[in-house]
């Protein structure tokens, strides 16, 4: 059932669209640009029209301008004239506003008894009441004296009532499901929610309001009213043919650039110290050359019982030489060469340096520094803690300089590639640039990778993103947002055309990828049709 909308005139030229509509005793104008469907706020617009003294329409916001209107109240055809004054440039817009009679909005909306017996709760009351009229008859049945006898001709009396007792059992069903019917709250209405205080209301201004609100037509186009265009945000663009570079869809994975990724690791097995700013952590901004931590290395018991004995060894041979050092320069006058002094002392200095070295290595911390510059995106310390050799303690990255790769399942020439883009799950798009791939494969598929030329800030390194990779001869069509293409009920490809200022037509497209943002429709779009490019998904839902 179609429902009615509340009176209304549509105009546009000059590039303007404008749709005026009755509301009470005002006239609420909308104003638009035609090709973008974008509301014109700074306009001056002037209403006159037969028997209408020229008013100057104020204005409400976000292109909406309201008039009173007094002569709304009057059914008939309302010719309007606008004079709009924008961007420095007067415009003539004329329309006719067609205003119906009580007589004929209660008509408009009167809804046929076919449609009344076919709803499924109208066939349960009467249900309801022929059970009642059948229990109601059985009621008042009429009763026989026991203690009459009986004759041939009394015994024939009932026979020949019978027909008058049917036909009062069949009078009292239909009683019944009368009185259930009349009792039923939606049987005293002339259609299904109407109102008719308010239709009363109605006929005494002589102005059906009417439903706005978005619904699909008989035709599976879609009457969306300009309030619900502000409130969705419809936004159309011309179709105009161009040429552009089809694409292909990847699936990649952002990386670290291996230039500026950078891994600590424990060059023995020792216990985390605190350094001198304490432990470094996540997302600490580090400089290359920094100390992150410092490690305690620690040594077997095996180890050291042999270290031990060494350093016994050489304290040992150490005070012998310093024995013999003393008593050399004792009878140094002219009795013992020079050389055999100097030979002690260098014995003695190098006994000195072994029993450094065999001192206690506990006391000895090593500096664990970062490798690059960036952020620690992994930092696996804490402070005592025991770490073996080769652990990895920290990891750190450039924000800056990150890489996505990408991996196809067919061959792929690099002299084909001509543009790359990325998409991630919040939508940003990401400008790539085509570095190199794999010359082996990798399970059975070809790794592409490519440089990330503008990163921002919530571009994690593991994310998956998607991969769009121009390649090819450039192919005509016409490109659209990729929001724009929506799936219909039929599970194809569609986009939505604005036919008119409040309606909307869905066209089944044929489309294949550009980058992460449009995508090239190459059949099923006529030119100039104007596409709706933010809000088609909301469109496609309405029922």
């Amino acid at each position: 059932m179609s429902l009615p909308s509340a009176p209304r005139l549509e105009s546009s030229g000059a590039g303007l669209e404008l749709v005026a509509i009755a509301s009470g005793h005002d006239l609420l104008i909308y104003l638009d640009r035609a090709a973008t469907n974008e509301p014109v706020d700074d306009a001056l617009i002037e209403v006159s029209g037969e028997g209408i003294a020229a008013i100057a329409a104020k204005p409400l916001g976000d292109g909406v301008y309201e008039i009173e209107a007094p002569w709304v109240d009057e059914p008939g055809e309302k010719e309007l004239a606008f004079s709009i004054s924008v961007d420095g440039a007067t415009h003539r817009l004329n329309g006719e506003l067609h205003i119906p009679t009580g007589e004929g909005a209660e008509a408009e909306a009167h809804v046929p008894w076919t449609e009344f017996l076919l709803q499924p709760l109208t066939w349960g009351f009467a249900a309801i009441a022929a059970l009642f009229g059948f229990f109601l008859a059985f009621a008042f049945r009429p009763v026989r004296a026991p203690d009459v006898e009986r004759s041939p001709s009394v015994e024939s009396a009932p026979s020949a009532k019978k027909p008058a007792t049917t036909l009062k059992q069949v009078g009292c069903v239909f009683v019944g499901a009368a009185l259930l019917v009349a009792a039923w709250p939606g049987a005293g209405l002339a259609h299904g929610d109407h109102d008719h205080g308010h239709a009363e209301e109605e006929e005494a201004t002589g102005v059906m309001q009417g439903v706005d609100q978005p619904r699909r037509l008989p035709d599976g186009s879609v009457f969306v009213p300009k309030p619900s265009q502000r409130l969705l945000n419809i936004r159309t663009e011309v179709a105009h043919p161009k040429a552009a570079t089809r694409g292909r869809k990847l699936i990649g994975t952002v990386v670290p650039d291996p230039s500026s990724f950078g891994q600590v690791q424990a060059p023995m097995d020792g216990r985390i110290e605190l350094a001198t700013r304490g432990i470094s952590h996540v997302g600490q901004h580090v400089a290359a050359g920094e100390v992150l931590a410092l490690l305690a290395p620690t040594i077997p018991v095996a180890d050291l019982g042999t270290m031990q004995q060494l350093t016994a060894e050489v304290e040992g041979k150490l005070r012998i030489a310093e024995q013999k050092l003393a008593r050399l320069k004792r009878i140094e006058g002219g009795f013992v060469a020079q050389k055999d002094i100097e030979d002690t002392r260098a014995e003695l200095d190098a006994l000195r340096e072994q029993k450094r070295v065999l001192a206690p290595k506990d006391a000895e911390l090593i500096e664990l520094k970062a490798p690059v510059g960036g952020i620690i995106a992994v930092a696996n310390v804490r402070a005592g803690q025991v770490v073996t050799a080769r652990d990895t303690l920290f990891e750190i990255v450039d924000p800056d300089r990150l890489w996505v790769e990408a991996i196809s399942s067919s061959e792929h020439d690099t002299a084909d590639v001509v543009a790359a883009h990325a998409t991630d799950a919040d939508g940003h798009l990401i400008e790539l640039a085509y570095i190199g791939r794999a010359p082996a494969l990798r399970q059975q598929s070809l790794p592409l990778q490519f440089k990330v030329e503008s990163p921002h800030e919530g571009l994690p390194i593991g994310s998956a993103v998607k991969v769009v990779v121009q390649h090819g001869q450039p192919m005509h069509g016409i490109v659209v947002p990729d929001s724009a293409v929506v799936r219909g009920a039929n599970g194809l490809p569609q986009v939505w055309s604005k036919v008119s200022s409040e309606k909307f037509k869905a066209l089944p497209v044929r489309t294949v990828p550009i980058d992460g943002a449009h995508v090239l429709v190459i059949a099923g779009i006529p030119d100039d049709s104007r596409i709706v490019t933010e809000g088609a998904e909301l469109i496609n839902q309405v029922r």
